[in-house]
């Protein structure tokens, strides 16, 4: 358990995502939807210099079947939070959420996520969850959490909308850094309940925890307690 601040967070990011360029010529991200991530990744943007910039593949961990542009997407909000701090990355690769056809969609994402990583797995992803405890889209006890697939359509979400579209648990399992970001008392007590161990009912509790930095914020940790 790790205090929380938007600096610290991407600081464990940049740390990650730079060795990761360094090393292979590329790195790779993945990041969630909401308002939570956004101040971290502002500062992730500040904080990004121009070699890291050029070989950042940015991804997302789900994307709702909205159109492009509509305010409930998750890529707008997140998008305008990195231009907060800085140019985008080289490589942004949207969601095509905004398919007719979903199957088709998560088949081609799954391409551009292989292509992204190059056969490795995520450098890095950065994750919120919800009170529910799901990530993602992968609601708990939902039949998505035993699909295979890298990046497959949700056509039942219990959150509006129904349909979208998400990464797999294996590709967030095989990840080699998830920081994720607990804030407020009831984030706090949902991580007190997955750190007792994997539970369906708690899709969060599912990640490797020997891959996760968990950042809690006052009141989460204190509720975590």
């Amino acid at each position: 358990m790790l205090p929380y601040s938007p600096d610290a967070v991407a600081e464990a990011l940049l740390l990650q995502l730079d060795g990761a360029a360094a090393t292979r010529g590329r790195a790779t991200l993945a990041i969630p939807g909401g308002r939570t991530p956004a101040p971290t990744l502002t500062a992730l943007a500040r904080m990004c210099d121009p070699f890291l910039r050029e070989r950042l593949h940015l991804l997302w961990l789900d994307e709702r079947a909205l159109p492009p542009g509509d305010a409930e997407r998750n890529d707008g909000a997140t998008l305008q939070a990195w231009r907060r701090g800085g140019q985008l990355p080289a490589f942004v690769h949207a969601m095509p959420a905004e398919a007719a056809d979903l199957n088709a969609a998560a088949a081609s994402y799954a391409g551009t996520l292989e292509q992204a990583c190059a056969g490795a797995p995520l450098d890095a992803c950065l994750v919120g969850f919800g009170e529910d405890g799901h990530v993602a889209s992968l609601f708990p006890r939902h039949p998505g959490l035993r699909e295979l697939a890298a990046v497959f359509p949700v056509l039942d979400s219990p959150k509006p909308p129904p349909r979208r579209l998400t990464l797999g648990l294996g590709v967030l399992s095989r990840a080699r850094l998830l920081a994720v970001l607990a804030l407020g008392r009831d984030k706090g007590a949902v991580a007190k309940r997955a750190w007792q161990g994997p539970d369906e009912r708690l899709p969060v509790s599912l990640l490797p925890q020997e891959r996760c930095l968990w950042y809690l914020d006052d009141e989460a940790a204190a509720a975590a307690r």
